[in-house]
C-alpha cells in the first residue's frame, strides 16, 4: 500500500512537472508566432522602392534577434520533453495520456529544423538588403537580381516545405 501511494505520488508530481513544461512550451510558441507575424507583416507589403525596402529590413533585424532567442528557448524546451518522454519507461502511465510518439518528434524536429533555416535565410536577406542600400542606385536593381532574389528563392522554397512538414505534425497530432 505504502509502495502503491509512493507511486501515486510519483506520477502526480510527474504529471505537474509535465503541465508547467507544456505551459512553458506553449508560451514560448505563442513568443514564436507573435515575433514571426511582425516580421512578416514588414515583410509581406509591397515595397515602393529600394530605399523603401532597405528600411522595412533595417526594421526586421532587430525582431530576428528576437525571433532567434526565442526559438532557441522553444528548441530547449522542446529537447527537454523529448528527452522526459524518452526517460520513461515503456509502461508508465504518463505515456497512456501523452500526446507524443516518435511519429511528432520526427515531425516537429523537421519543422524546427525548417524554421531555423528559413531564419538564418531571413538573417542573409537583410545582410544582403543592408549591403544593397550602401551601393549607388544604377547597382542597385542588378544586386538584386543576383543577390536578393536567390535568397528569396531558397526563402520561398524552404517555407513550401515547412507546409508540408507542419501539415504532417499536425495529422499526427491529430491521430494520436
Amino acid at each position: 500500500m505504502i509502495v502503491l501511494c509512493g507511486r501515486l505520488v510519483a506520477v502526480g508530481i510527474e504529471k505537474h512537472s509535465d503541465d508547467v513544461l507544456a505551459a512553458q512550451i506553449t508560451k514560448a510558441e505563442a513568443e514564436l508566432r507573435e515575433t514571426g507575424g511582425r516580421i512578416a507583416q514588414i515583410k509581406d507589403r509591397d515595397f515602393k522602392s529600394m530605399e523603401d525596402c532597405v528600411a522595412a529590413y533595417a526594421r526586421i533585424e532587430p525582431l530576428l534577434q528576437e525571433y532567434d532567442e526565442s526559438l532557441q528557448r522553444y528548441s530547449e524546451l522542446y529537447d527537454m520533453a523529448q528527452q522526459r518522454d524518452r526517460s520513461r519507461g515503456f509502461f508508465n502511465v504518463q505515456r497512456l495520456y501523452s500526446r507524443s510518439s516518435p511519429g511528432v518528434w520526427r515531425n516537429t524536429s523537421e519543422v524546427l529544423a525548417l524554421v531555423r533555416q528559413i531564419n538564418e535565410t531571413i538573417k542573409k536577406e537583410a545582410s544582403v538588403i543592408r549591403d544593397m542600400g550602401s551601393l549607388p542606385q544604377g547597382e542597385q536593381v542588378q544586386f538584386w537580381h543576383e543577390e536578393v532574389l536567390p535568397l528569396l528563392a531558397q526563402e520561398h522554397a524552404l517555407r513550401e516545405r515547412l507546409v508540408v512538414a507542419g501539415q504532417k505534425a499536425s495529422s499526427n497530432r491529430t491521430l494520436q
